[in-house]
């Protein structure tokens, strides 16, 4: 699957960074050093500096006589000088008292954004075990917008469209399973349902996921709370290393992706699936078949 997204999307830097790994573990280390040069170009072109420094190094213990990838990595040297008086200058705690930030507070954590351009570090605060709650916004409106302005629907299947399933997602409680607004369009119309998904990842750049046919590992999604899984339609549905995928059928819930980043303790990769194998999926994992949800 990494190897097809690999082809179609070239600068997918995670899920090259999944199928390095692949390759590393079942011993093809020809495959892994390509996927590995792919990766350093694909950090360098999006300004992941440090990144892209670190995996041009990993290259050339490899293969040291690389000098394409020397020629980056000098490059790469150069810009990160450049941009260290900023990034210094960023970084530096402040004097005044009523801006300073305590880091230390019992159950904060820091957490680096590695996709952050110039190599800089982004701080994520995420209090442990504390359940979010109160995500008002389903990214619904953005994703109504977005049919309309593609001229997928018109507005007057779109606002029915979206007060219905406000009305049935709202108040949420326990197993209940939220309903999708783009499966609410599109009904039983595989053809439109094939449309709206591709134009989504067009707009997007998600990867697809045929989560029908994925094996799923049942032990990953009860990892993220029911709140967000149930009721937003996320699936983690596999971890590679320390990467977790989590499917979703409404990209534009950024609120509810944030969420998920900051409840668990890994890179969350995301991908798009179709709403009905998303609730196929939740409905296997939480045993809600022949029950109502």
């Amino acid at each position: 699957m990494f190897e097809a997204i690999a082809r179609t999307q070239p600068d997918d830097y995670q899920s090259l960074e999944i199928l390095k790994e692949a390759y590393q573990k079942i011993g093809r280390h020809d495959d892994c050093l390509r996927i590995s040069r792919r990766l350093a170009e694909s950090y360098f072109g999006v300004g992941s500096y440090t990144l892209a420094m670190q995996e041009c190094e990993a290259i050339l213990v490899k293969d040291p006589s690389a000098t394409d990838i020397t020629a980056m990595l000098s490059d790469i040297e150069k810009r990160l000088q450049a941009s260290g008086k900023v990034i210094a200058e960023a970084s530096a705690p402040t004097k005044s008292k009523g801006n300073l930030i305590d880091r230390t507070n019992k159950g904060v954590a820091a957490k680096a954004n590695k996709d952050d351009a110039g190599g800089s570090l982004i701080q994520i605060e995420k209090k442990a075990g504390v359940k979010v709650t109160n995500l008002s916004d389903r990214g619904d409106d953005d994703l109504a917008k977005f049919l309309i302005v593609q001229q997928l629907f018109t507005e007057g299947e779109v606002a029915a469209a979206i007060e219905a399933t406000q009305r049935l997602n709202k108040d949420l409680e326990g197993q209940a399973l939220a309903v999708s607004l783009i499966d609410h369009l599109c009904g039983a119309d595989d053809v439109r349902m094939e449309t709206v998904l591709s134009a989504l990842i067009d707009r997007t750049k998600f990867a697809y996921v045929p989560l029908e046919y994925y094996d799923l590992d049942r032990q990953i999604a009860p990892m993220v709370q029911e709140d967000l899984t149930l009721h937003r339609l996320f699936v983690p549905f596999d971890l590679v290393s320390r990467t977790m995928m989590v499917a979703c059928c409404n990209p534009f819930d950024a609120d509810g992706r944030e969420a998920v980043q900051q409840s668990v303790d890994y890179t969350v990769t995301w991908y798009l699936a179709k709403p009905s194998a998303i609730i196929r999926a939740l409905q296997s994992i939480y045993r809600l078949e022949g029950r109502n949800s």
